[in-house]
């Protein structure tokens, strides 16, 4: 995300950046409903894919001056774009006209699973392919622009322990022996001062982890660092601070620290990257000296150590997918691992798999993992590479042959070589997963990326088109109160729809009208105030704030989805989603209940399943709960509304379900 921001900002120095389209990127393309009808022969588009093409229709110039309407004419050329497994490589109408920004854009309206590639293409075309890969992490550099006063601030996130590149730090620089740590929480602030007062005077380091968890001791530690003076602290003495984001932590000591962050590597070949560079090349050719064989050994199954923390890490990305329960696997995990491999393989002769594999998955990592089918998962991974098989030249990671163990070397800059050489995006097929769940993964993965950084975008400047941000927040709130109807009017409609009981869809009726009217006075509410704020009638409040900064980013606020049903829509989305809704009420309200329901329009649909079996039991006089809900496919046509299924599709005899071939994903 840094790279492309700093691309940004390189082509707006340059003059080379169109406001309009970066605004457009980063909001995802959330515009509305489209007005030109969609293609009919076009069922593979998604009515979210159409809807942004229409709005890169609406910019009105070169290359987008009738945009929809090439897109229809050369509906065949796009249909292999959409296919392709690489549609960035493919042709396309006016594709060379067009610059590395606005063919991401082309790529996030048909395959939003390609927006990252698209991505790189602007970074690697303004700044260079190098800006692609993180920079390897070098605290020695930032030791080196510290001094006695300055203290040297660790900002944490999840999966990243900085300790162990500190440690090896000061045994690189003879400081091992002249540290003191001290781990903060309660009771501890009095350990700290101390430590720090004995560094001062006799020049040592001073580690204090997790600051975040002693917020009251945090005006002390002020008070300390201001009074470092560098005429009364030794040369050699360091302040190490850790901490995780933190309301608590002191201004003046972040302005006045040196900052660092260690935060994990982001995919398969960052990962081994960062895996080997940490390696130091004097224990690497050190290990397992006793005989070839053992060498040969420990190089090919440290590798394989390495390509499993990589891998178990990078399942996260997949959600539910990759594992049960979310698990922060750290370096500390596979050091441990490395240590214990280099001493198993020179005590044993032959080399001992089952207790490699039990400390590793049992132990080390499988002390973190709570889910009895993730436990099951993990060992059967990792019996991937502590196997028999990894010390063969031949054996491959993956079908593909893409990834492996690289033949034998005595340094690990052959290895790094290879690692440079894998692709950047990473193939679901080293995980073991099939290529849908890629593509849910990628698609989540782009907005994400996009809306992190349109939330970092200021909120002060104007759009595209010139507007102020005040005149887009009044022109905005004043459409939604406009689409939005007004509450229900819950005592009427229950004089309409009494309580019956042997019809209980009436007080389902009643009882989503409330919810319903809860949700539109908050909606209403504040919009009113965000219009009234920007014309300087009411002060913007937190509250008001976080409901603007959502307009601006077309982001669903918070405050909304407080007391709202689950959505994972943008705004424009969630509003048009919610009139929807709200409109499916009120038929049900002027014409009766309906022949057919809307199944995923309800609030609370588990109330509509519930009097849905109360009518049957009352019917039939059974009692409702020996009663329930059962599915059976059938060769008889059904009309059904909005029934969504993910990575399946109807089997030939429609009596199973079978894995679906492509996934097509409504955002």
């Amino acid at each position: 995300m840094f790279s492309l921001l700093l691309s940004f900002k390189a082509m707006e120095v340059d003059s080379e950046l169109n406001v309009e389209e970066k605004k457009l990127l980063l909001l995802a393309l959330g515009g509305g409903v489209p007005q030109i009808p969609r293609p009919e022969n076009a069922s593979w588009l998604t009515d979210v894919s159409w809807s942004r093409i229409c709005v890169l229709d609406k910019i009105g110039k070169n290359p987008w001056q009738k945009f929809a309407t090439i897109f229809k004419d050369k509906l065949s050329v796009w249909k292999d774009v959409f296919d392709s497994e690489r549609p960035a490589e493919q042709p396309w109408p006016n594709k060379e006209q067009m610059t590395p920004l606005q063919r991401a854009l082309v790529l996030l309206a048909i395959r939003t699973d390609c927006t990252i590639t698209g991505l790189q293409e602007v970074i690697a075309g303004k700044l260079g392919k190098k800006f692609l890969e993180p920079p390897s992490f070098n605290l020695e550099k930032s030791f080196n622009s510290s001094n006695q006063c300055t203290p040297l601030i660790f900002v944490l996130s999840s999966g990243a322990d900085p300790m162990a590149e500190l440690m090896r730090l000061a045994t690189k620089l003879g400081m091992n022996e002249k540290q003191q740590s001290v781990s903060l929480g309660q009771g501890q602030g009095p350990k700290a001062e101390k430590a720090i007062e004995e560094g001062k005077e006799g020049g040592l380091w001073v580690i204090l982890q997790n600051c975040h968890l002693a917020p009251s001791w945090m005006p002390v530690l002020e008070v300390k660092v201001e009074e470092l003076n560098p005429d009364k602290v030794a040369d050699s003495f360091r302040l190490w601070l850790t901490a995780m984001p933190s309301p608590d932590f002191p201004v003046s000591v972040l302005q006045n620290g040196q900052k660092m962050t260690l935060e994990p590597p982001r995919g398969l070949k960052s990962n081994l990257l960062r895996a080997f560079s940490s390696i130091e090349p004097e224990w690497f050719a050190e290990s397992c000296t006793k005989d070839q064989a053992c060498k040969h050994n420990f190089r090919k199954m440290l590798f394989g150590l390495c390509f499993f923390h990589a891998l178990i890490q990078e399942r996260c990305t997949y959600g539910p997918l990759g594992w049960n329960i979310p698990y922060q696997f750290s370096e500390p995990d596979r050091t441990i691992c490395m240590m214990q491999l280099r001493m198993f393989l020179e005590e044993n002769q032959n080399v001992p798999y089952p207790a490699l594999r039990y400390t590793a998955a049992e132990a080390n990592y499988g002390g973190r993992v709570t889910d009895v089918n993730d436990r099951r998962c993990i060992n059967y991974i990792l019996s991937d590479f502590y196997c028999p098989d990894i010390l063969k030249d031949d054996y491959k990671f993956s079908p593909s042959g893409v990834y492996f163990a690289p033949a034998y070397s005595t340094t690990t800059d052959s290895y790094i070589e290879y690692i440079r050489s894998l692709p950047i995006n990473q193939m679901p097929e080293a995980f073991g997963l099939h290529a849908n769940a890629n593509l849910v993964m990628a698609i989540s993965e782009a907005l994400r990326l996009l809306r992190n950084a349109a939330s970092l975008q200021p909120k002060t400047d104007g759009g595209g088109d010139g507007k102020k941000t005040d005149d887009i927040l009044l022109e905005t709130s004043t459409k939604f109160l406009g689409e939005l109807p007004k509450p229900f009017d819950c005592e009427a409609v229950s004089a309409k729809y009494p309580v019956d009981y042997h019809q209980s869809m009436n007080t389902v009726l009643t009882q989503e009208l409330l919810r319903f009217n809860r949700l539109i006075l908050k909606v209403r509410s504040t919009l009113s105030d965000v219009a009234k704020a920007t014309k300087g009638l009411v002060v913007m409040s937190p509250e008001l704030e976080s409901v603007a900064d959502g307009i601006l980013v077309n982001e669903t606020p918070s405050v909304w989805q407080a007391v709202s049903y689950p959505s994972l829509k943008p705004l424009v989305g969630y509003v048009n989603d919610l009139c929807a809704r709200l409109l499916f009420l009120q038929t049900w309200i002027d014409s009766g209940i309906p022949q057919t329901f809307w199944l995923s329009g309800f609030y609370f649909t588990q109330s509509f399943l519930t009097g849905q079996l109360q009518n049957y039991a009352r019917k039939f006089k059974l009692p409702i709960d020996m009663l329930l809900w059962n599915y059976k496919a059938s060769v008889v046509v059904v009309v059904v509304v909005v029934v969504v299924l993910v990575v399946v599709r109807p089997a030939v005899d429609l009596s199973t379900v079978a894995e679906k071939q492509r996934i097509v994903t409504a955002i």
